[in-house]
């Protein structure tokens, strides 16, 4: 057999069909059927990588039958090894059997061989490609085949974007579909977002980047339920909330959402223990104020004005006080614009740590292109339209960032 050729043969038949325009799902499940094919497998599943809930979702089936939607925890099993250290695993035993998740054992597979390739690119392991065969092993060349067509196939999905893929499986928090928000100016209309669609979703740290005048701080506040939409609608969990009354506004806002903005707006007669225990009391299930000012590590400074705490420990208890409804999404307008370098990563890092210590999810909006580099999901505003939308695979730690 001449490897050479059929790695060829095989790479053109994918790019050919990677450029069809076909949907996701679908071109990976016509990708997934190609490299089976070539390299005599009669199994296989395509694994992606979910940033936001840490598993992976089977995708794409070839050989099988109602196995896409399974899940796997990140790290666990062979395609969750894979899939975090981006080295291929191949396993020509059933004695290895031991190795596999519960998810990967509960499949049935029963061929004599079973490799698992990443989808690798540059940037990341966006997931891996499950392969088996039931006759005989893979040989070193088969191996380098899989690996070198799954990084076509990384490469592909890295550019269009991964994330509709995921979101198959997973129920929106709140979504906008074709939502318009326009101000009067005098005698003409100024159209801040322009039919913009987007779903968030529970626990994801999603960055929307722009220059101002680009819509997303009015994004923000149609999100925040601060303003109603001109066109459009907009869903909370799954139900129509486009035109709610000023009571549903205010009652949302005080039991769903927390807000951290630039300039921290904290009550200058109380101390910062009292501005948290103030938001708390005012809520239907808040936690410990103390633990809550614990959480950004301000306890020694609970019985501080704000006028006696420095611009970043201001910007700590703004957090604290967010965080203490116990919310389920946390707004952040340019959270750190004002502080300095220093101070700044450190409230990221608080920031970062408070919600996914609360479960919370998290927006920030910012210019600064740096801190987008520890969200889940990025989205790109430019004159009220969503330019771009891109999943990281790999978000870093705020103590990581330099700007």
């Amino acid at each position: 057999m001449d490897y050479d050729f059929l790695f060829v043969q095989t790479a053109w038949k994918i790019m050919d069909e990677l450029h069809r325009g076909s949907s996701t799902a679908e071109g990976l499940s016509a990708c997934l059927n190609i490299l089976c094919e070539a390299l005599s497998c009669n199994q296989g599943l395509v694994w992606i990588s979910d940033a936001v809930s840490d598993q992976l979702f089977s995708v794409a089936e070839y050989g099988l039958a109602n196995h896409v939607g399974l899940r796997i925890e990140k790290g666990k099993g062979a395609a969750g090894s894979v899939s975090m250290t981006g080295k291929s695993i191949l396993l020509n035993s059933r004695e290895d059997r031991d190795f596999l998740s519960e998810t990967e054992r509960d499949i049935g597979l029963l061929e004599n061989a079973r490799l698992w390739v990443p989808l690798r690119t540059g940037y990341g392991v966006l997931g891996c490609v499950q392969l088996g065969r039931q006759d005989q092993d893979f040989a070193p060349d088969d191996r380098r085949i899989a690996e070198r067509c799954s990084s076509i196939i990384a490469l592909d999905l890295e550019e269009k974007g991964i994330d509709s893929l995921p979101e198959m499986f997973r129920r929106p928090l709140l979504s906008l579909r074709n939502v318009t928000r326009e101000y009067e100016n005098g005698d003409r209309a100024i159209r801040a977002l322009n039919r913009v669609s987007l779903d968030v979703y529970e626990k994801e740290l999603l960055v929307i980047l722009g220059e101002s005048g680009s819509g997303k701080s009015t994004l923000l506040n149609l999100i925040g339920c601060m303003d109603r939409p001109t066109e459009g609608q907009i869903l909370v969990d799954g139900e129509d909330f486009s035109a709610p009354t000023e009571e549903e506004m205010t009652e949302y806002r005080r039991s769903t959402i927390g807000f951290v903005f630039q300039a921290y707006n904290l009550m200058p007669t109380l101390t910062a223990l009292e501005n948290i225990r103030f938001i708390g009391e005012i809520s239907d299930n808040p936690m410990d104020a103390e633990e809550a000012l614990s959480l950004v590590g301000l306890s020694e400074r609970a019985n501080h004005f704000p006028s006696a705490l420095s611009g970043g420990q201001q910007q700590r208890v703004a957090i604290a006080r967010a965080i203490v409804k116990s919310p389920r999404l946390i707004l952040a307008d340019e959270p750190v614009a004002a502080l300095d370098y220093e101070t700044g990563k450190e409230v990221l890092q608080v920031l970062q740590a408070a919600v996914k210590e609360s479960g919370a999810t998290l927006i920030i909006v910012t210019h600064n292109s740096e801190i987008a580099k520890i969200a889940n999901r990025v989205i790109r505003m430019k004159d009220g339209k969503i330019i771009d939308v891109h999943i990281n695979p790999n978000p870093l730690s705020a103590a990581e960032l330099s700007w």
